[in-house]
């Protein structure tokens, strides 16, 4: 990740040619500074001479060099004619700050995400070139630049499209092209989405990898995306470590125009998944909803996340009863559901418990067979007095492992469940120690005295 070191020989062509232009030059990585501190980008560099291993090297370096001169320097650079001629031809081109000599002289370069900037281009004979602080102040305000560059950018037409199945039940969609501005299409990943399906993308976004300029990897974020993620994450990261032209091997979650790192780089250079509670959060509220879900059986999910969370009445029944009782309720909920949806309640068994000041009704549920049906469910009434509550320890898999687990959540209302715990597992002790300490929250810190006065700290 970051800048490639050019090799030795190559970087002492680069300086020769710099020199025969009249300028001096050190080199970061692929990145060339000269002494009035512009920076030109080698990166077109390298990939031209993988791509033309059979031409003298000395040439490619000298025509691609004096070329790179001529559009950082010569009297058009940072235009592409009048004011109102640029200003129609910019678009928004993502780089890696990392490959800049000093991402401080681009204040007007938006970060998109930590550590990949947003900047405003126009096309040269050597690629894109990034305008410059002074030639962005001399056109516009930046922000209102940007908003027409993307416009432009959404309707640019999509070269390449194909629709990668990924082997797990979902799919991934694969835009690439020869332009460098693919990869930066994830700006306007709604219009992209919009362009090529016909369709809005989903509330809850898309995850998206851009791992060189002129691809563009993405899936809807939908229940699908646990079988879909660890594709997209592999994908990514090697396409970025085979190109000569890399861009970022991350995987992201767009969402509303924002984009949220899912990956981060752990140690020994591997890449670890992050935020993964968020996603399994998201996962588990979509599989929640009204909306069928694969493999989950309505008797067993409606009697563990609807029913048993909107009766009253259960913290009354006499402990010698409560089975009965849940029997019972099983039955009647049954009995709302076509013949064929119905289980046999084995397993089934609940019993109060005494937790401190809190009062518990743990039930037991048959055997899970799908994502969020539960293993248990906690009615608690809190010693405080407070209104019942109630938390699920529900059937999970790992996004990326696929590793069977459990999660805790509450159903706040009817209509809102919440997350507070992954990585549980099946057991009843751990699961009510973490609902005591839900109903139990540390104290908050001491608040330090105020100062008095005019200033007021």
């Amino acid at each position: 990740m970051g800048r490639r070191e050019l090799e030795p020989e190559l970087a002492a062509l680069v300086r020769a040619v710099f020199a025969e232009a009249g300028s001096e030059v050190t080199l970061h990585g692929d990145v060339a500074r000269d002494a009035q501190g512009r920076d030109y980008g080698l990166g077109g560099l390298l990939e031209l001479v993988e791509r033309r291993s059979d031409a003298p090297l000395p040439e490619l370096v000298r025509a691609h060099v004096l070329e790179l001169v001529a559009a950082v320097q010569g009297p058009g650079a940072g235009r592409a004619g009048s004011p109102e001629e640029t200003v129609a031809r910019l678009y928004p081109l993502l780089l890696d700050a990392a490959t800049l000599a000093d991402p401080a002289q681009y204040p007007h370069a938006l970060e998109v995400v930590p550590g990949m900037l947003e900047f405003l281009a126009l096309e040269s004979p050597v690629g894109w070139q990034v305008l410059t602080s002074e030639a962005v102040a001399e056109l516009a305000d930046a922000s209102y630049l940007r908003r027409g560059a993307r416009a432009r950018l959404a309707r640019l037409p999509v070269e390449r499209h194909e629709v990668r199945p990924t082997g797990q039940g979902g799919n991934l969609h694969v835009v690439s092209g020869s332009s460098a501005l693919t990869g930066s299409r994830v700006l306007v990943l709604d219009a992209i989405h919009r362009e090529l399906t016909g369709r809005e993308l989903p509330p809850d976004g898309a995850v998206v990898a851009f791992p060189t300029p002129f691809s563009l990897l993405f899936a809807p974020f939908d229940l699908r995306v646990p079988e879909v993620l660890q594709v997209l994450i592999e994908t990514a990261a090697r396409e970025f470590d085979a190109s000569g032209a890399p861009l970022s091997p991350h995987t992201y979650w767009w969402r509303g125009g924002e984009l949220t790192p899912l990956t981060a780089v752990a140690g020994g250079g591997q890449l670890e998944l992050v935020n993964a509670d968020e996603v399994i959060a998201a996962v588990t509220r979509l599989a929640g909803g009204e909306g069928e879900v694969s493999g989950r059986r309505p008797h067993h999910y409606g009697f563990a996340h609807r029913l048993l969370p909107s009766l009253t009445h259960l913290g009354s029944v006499p402990g010698e009863r409560i089975g009965a009782e849940l029997l019972r309720l099983w039955e009647q909920h049954g009995a709302t559901l076509p013949a064929d949806q119905r289980l046999a309640p084995d397993g089934l068994q609940g019993g109060f418990v005494q937790a401190g000041r809190h009062r518990m009704l743990l039930v037991a549920l048959p055997v899970p067979r799908a994502a969020t049906e539960a293993f248990a469910v906690v009615l608690a009434w809190p010693g405080d007095g407070s209104g019942q509550r109630a938390f699920a320890l529900e059937y999970a898999v790992d996004p990326i492992t696929g590793e069977r687990g459990a999660v805790l959540g509450e159903w706040e209302t009817a209509s809102r469940h919440r997350l507070h715990r992954t990585g549980m597992t099946a057991e009843a002790r751990p699961f009510i120690e973490a609902v005591v300490a839900l109903l139990d929250p540390p104290p908050p810190p001491p608040v330090k005295a105020k100062r008095r006065g005019l200033f007021r700290r």
